[in-house]
C-alpha cells in the first residue's frame, strides 16, 4: 500500500464513500432524484482518479502513441514509395533518352533496348525492395504496438477483475434548477 492509499483510501474505498454519499442523499419529493453535495462528490471522484493505477494512464498514452506511430509509419511508407517511384521514372526516362540516341544503328539499337529493359527491371526490383522494407518496418511497428496494447489490455483486465461485481448503480444528473 502506498502513502497515497493510506492518507485517503484506495480507489475502492473512495468508491464506497461516493456510494454512501449518493445513498445517503436527500430525496427530492415526488421524484426519483436526489440532492448530492457537488463539491463532496467531485472531491471523491478526483481523489479516486488520482489513485488509479499508473498502467491505466500508460494505456491511454499507449493508445495516443499508437495513432502517432501509425501516422509516422504511413508517412514514411508513402515517402519511400514516392522516392522509389521517382527513381524508377528517372531510370526509365534516362533509358528512353539513351535509346533514342542509339536508334541510328541496328546493333546499337538492340543493345539500347536490352539496356533499357535492364534499367527498367533494376528500377522495378529496387522499387519492390523498398516496398518490402517499408512493409517490414510497418509490420515491426505494428507488432511492437500490438505487444504494448496487449500489456495495457491485460493490466486493465486485471484491474476490472480486481473490482467486485455489484449491481449497477443508477447515476442521475442533478436537474438544472
Amino acid at each position: 500500500m502506498t502513502g497515497d492509499e493510506t492518507d485517503g483510501g484506495s480507489v475502492l474505498e473512495l468508491m464506497d464513500q461516493l456510494e454512501e454519499l449518493v445513498t445517503g442523499a436527500r430525496r427530492v419529493p415526488l421524484s426519483a432524484s436526489i440532492v448530492v453535495n457537488e463539491d463532496d462528490a467531485l472531491e471523491l471522484i478526483d481523489r479516486a482518479r488520482l489513485r488509479l493505477p499508473d498502467e491505466l494512464v500508460q494505456a491511454r498514452h499507449t493508445m495516443e502513441d499508437r495513432e502517432r506511430i501509425l501516422g509516422e509509419a504511413r508517412h514514411d511508407a508513402d515517402q519511400a514509395i514516392a522516392r522509389a517511384s521517382d527513381e524508377a521514372q528517372r531510370l526509365v526516362r534516362e533509358a528512353g533518352e539513351r535509346a533514342v540516341e542509339l536508334v541510328g544503328e541496328h546493333a546499337i539499337t538492340l543493345q539500347a533496348r536490352a539496356h533499357a529493359a535492364s534499367l527498367v527491371s533494376d528500377a522495378e526490383t529496387q522499387a519492390a525492395s523498398v516496398r518490402a522494407e517499408v512493409d517490414a518496418y510497418a509490420r515491426e511497428v505494428m507488432v511492437k504496438l500490438e505487444e504494448q496494447l496487449a500489456r495495457a489490455a491485460s493490466t486493465v483486465r486485471k484491474g476490472i477483475d480486481a473490482l467486485p461485481r455489484s449491481a449497477p448503480v443508477r447515476r442521475r444528473r442533478p436537474s438544472p434548477e
